[in-house]
């Protein structure tokens, strides 16, 4: 009996998986996954096996419209069909999706007939054609087909080795919407039309070839330029076809140097030019260059390793002070993410970002932002230090999670923090895509006692109407709109009317990207209270705008929550006084300082010290009566590193011991010991290990100090 061909069913909801299960599992073996990212592992090991693709377009962690675009741009995969299921049945969402790269769209209830006869119909069009690309001329338009069109290339190349050659490629724009507009007698057509023309440009020396649907390939000797005007007359030849609407064609050029390079690369270079002309709409080709595929390499190099970067906590959480500009007082702050990579080193949030944001892994990261944050406000209120709102960015990626609001709760209840003190920022763009789905759920985060500031409004999306009906409390002016408004009067009155509207909706206005002081005087004569930007502060780590709180004054009005400082000092230090030395236990939970007291008091005087910034204070006054330093690496106001990071650049500090502490794994262990610490001790404690390793670590420093003075060191 030959064996079932394999169908990847990709829904977030369970029924919905087992109903298509039971129609289609006599026929197919059935593959399940509950979300994009899934779908793509799956498809990392298996894409070889799986005949068709059913995708729901609505999911948690990674929708169906990211997943078609990588499924789209990834050769590997793209070849599988899709056909996208979904609740929502308008011409809209089905042309989107077909746009996308969908082969079929059909809509939820199911319907059993129709999904059997729509898988059987596609997959079979795609082992046919699979077929047809075996013969040596494309049926439709003449030309070679791409296996044969690379072997006459390849073959053109070795018998001219004096000729030099450019491969050039085309994409017909929207290809699939014209398909589906004129039907496909009409666009098999077109395409003959266009491969004639591009066969004429090859001429008796070069060959042409279709690759794919809509694209083609040609080998021609090398011109020494090409300019728009060459391309624009193929575009205007190819428009004489009778369809009544314009056709784009654009082209990539890659010139062959390396003749050894198999033609598939050469023509992938190409193809990858082309890409770049998206958003050039004035021009209609562009050389490949190798900036093109080092950006498409770093951009890999990214994906595979964010999750492992995430497990070792190379991402952390800096923060951008905002200002009560009536008063001078800070009265909140914007969590912004940073990735310190352990080769690269800083790395800013433009150079990932927006990558997260195409392949859902943005889903992720929001999550370890927004308990890192409410992980750090408690730590501050534990320290004695007066709260701030902070606000957490909400991508449009996590409102396709219907329990966002008791994710977000629960981390609140975790840290046993007040939801006033987590403002959640809502970019403009993302109420504009669902707007019912989102005020929902917005609604009932309000409801929990959240606030909601809308993000970048002036980046262009909505209009005065719409901002009447979103629920939101804060109005975030994009940092253009700031900056542009000086430049004519009309700005300057336009600025003037959204404050006074967002006053009036009683609303309150933070204007972001404030670098001047001109910006800051018209906007206190606006009437605008709150700014952040570059003039008051650049964002920072978690340490430094820890210690603003301890110094700068704070705007306690409003929502602010008052929480009264604790009584304990910063620095506690043992009352016994013993001869065997000073131990020095830095850490901001006071079990912890606690349990390894408790270890080493007998052999110790015992200094206790909350954060980094306090033992460093303590450190620097007293250098030479610490014996060791038993140092954790995650604290608000100077973190371990820090601390380490001081010490090793100080020559009267630097040969102090230091073991580091910590729960978050090798990847904090391996950067603390090349920074200088002698071992790591991971929580929960071990007491014989934790010993052990704290009495190894200080013959081992001794034994250094004795090889340093006997010259050996």
């Amino acid at each position: 009996m030959a064996a079932k061909r394999k169908l990847l069913i990709v829904d977030d909801s369970t029924l919905n998986r087992q109903v298509l299960s039971k129609m289609l599992s006599e026929q197919y073996e059935i593959i399940e996954a509950e979300n994009g990212i899934q779908a793509l592992d799956v498809l990392g090991e298996r894409a070889n096996e799986i005949s068709l693709i059913l995708l729901d377009i609505v999911m948690p962690v990674m929708d169906g419209y990211t997943f078609l675009s990588i499924h789209r741009a990834n050769p590997a995969i793209s070849v599988i069909p899709v056909i996208v299921t979904t609740k929502f049945d308008d011409e809209d969402n089905e042309i989107k999706a077909l746009s996308a790269g969908a082969a079929d769209f059909i809509t939820k209830p199911y319907r059993a007939q129709v999904i059997r006869h729509r898988v059987e119909a596609i997959i079979n069009l795609r082992e046919n054609a699979a077929m047809v690309n075996l013969l040596e001329f494309d049926r439709i338009t003449g030309v070679y087909s791409k296996e044969f069109f690379h072997q006459n290339a390849k073959r053109l190349i070795d018998e001219n080795p004096d000729t030099e050659y450019d491969i050039i490629c085309s994409d017909i724009r929207s290809f699939k919407l014209l398909n589906d507009a004129y039907g496909t007698k009409v666009c098999n057509e077109l395409l003959a039309h266009f491969a004639k023309l591009f066969s004429e440009i090859a001429g008796e020396d070069g060959i042409c070839g279709r690759l794919d649907a809509d694209t083609f390939a040609l080998i021609l000797k090398r011109r020494n330029e090409y300019d728009n005007s060459m391309f624009a007359e193929i575009n205007r030849k190819v428009n004489s076809f009778s369809i009544p609407t314009t056709v784009v064609v654009k082209y990539g050029i890659f010139r062959i140097d390396d003749r050894s390079m198999p033609v598939n690369q050469m023509c992938d270079r190409a193809l990858l030019a082309i890409k770049d002309l998206k958003q050039k709409y004035d021009r209609l080709f562009d050389y490949y260059n190798s900036a093109q595929l080092q950006a498409l390499l770093d951009e890999q190099a990214i994906i595979d390793t964010m999750e492992e970067a995430l497990e070792q906590r190379q991402f952390v959480v800096y923060f951008q002070p905002k200002y009560n500009i009536k008063e001078n007082k800070i009265y909140g702050a914007e969590a912004l993410v940073r990735w310190v990579h352990p080769e690269k080193g800083f790395m800013p949030p433009t150079q990932f970002i927006p990558l997260f944001e195409r392949n859902g892994f943005i889903y992720k990261l929001d999550r370890f932002v927004w308990e890192e944050t409410c992980r750090l406000i408690r730590s501050w209120i534990d320290n004695g230090m007066t709260p701030v709102p902070i606000s957490v960015n909400v991508s449009r990626y996590d409102f396709y999670d219907p329990d966002l609001p008791n994710v977000i709760h629960k981390l609140t209840q975790k840290y046993g923090i007040e939801p006033k003190l987590l403002h959640l920022e809502i970019t403009e763009s993302a109420y504009t895509e669902d707007p019912d789905q989102i005020i929902e759920i917005v609604d009932k985060l309000r409801a929990l006692g959240f606030t909601i500031e809308m993000d970048d409004f002036g980046a262009g999306y909505s209009s005065l109407n719409m901002l009447s009906k979103l629920p939101i409390d804060i109005l975030k002016l994009d940092m253009k709109f700031i900056q542009n408004e000086g430049a004519m009067n009309r700005g300057r009155n336009i600025l003037s009317f959204v404050i006074s509207l967002a006053r009036w909706m009683n609303l309150t206005v933070n204007a972001e990207g404030v670098e001047n002081e001109d910006q800051v005087e018209r906007l206190r004569g606006m009437d605008c209270n709150y700014v952040q930007g570059f003039y008051f502060a650049r964002p920072m780590p978690s340490w430094q705008f820890a210690e603003l709180l301890l110094t700068a004054p704070i705007d306690s009005k409003g929502e602010l929550l008052q929480i009264e400082a604790q009584p304990e000092n910063l620095i506690a230090v043992c009352e016994a006084e013993r001869p065997k030395g000073c131990m020095m236990i830095v850490d901001d939970i006071k079990v912890n300082r606690s349990v390894l007291k408790n270890y080493f008091s007998a052999d110790f005087n015992i200094v206790e010290a909350k954060n980094g910034a306090a033992a460093m204070e303590y450190i620097k006054e007293h250098p030479k009566d610490i014996s060791i330093i038993l140092l954790d690496l995650v604290m608000p106001v100077m973190d371990g590193f820090q601390v380490l990071k001081t010490l090793k650049e100080d020559s009267e500090l630097c040969d102090i011991p230091v073991v580091v502490t910590s729960q978050y794994g090798e990847g904090n262990e391996a950067r603390a010991i090349e920074m200088g610490a002698l071992d790591y001790l991971s929580k929960p404690y071990n007491e014989k290990l934790v010993v052990r390793r704290v009495y190894n670590a200080l013959a081992s420093a001794t034994l250094s100090r004795q090889e340093k003075a006997l010259g050996l060191g």
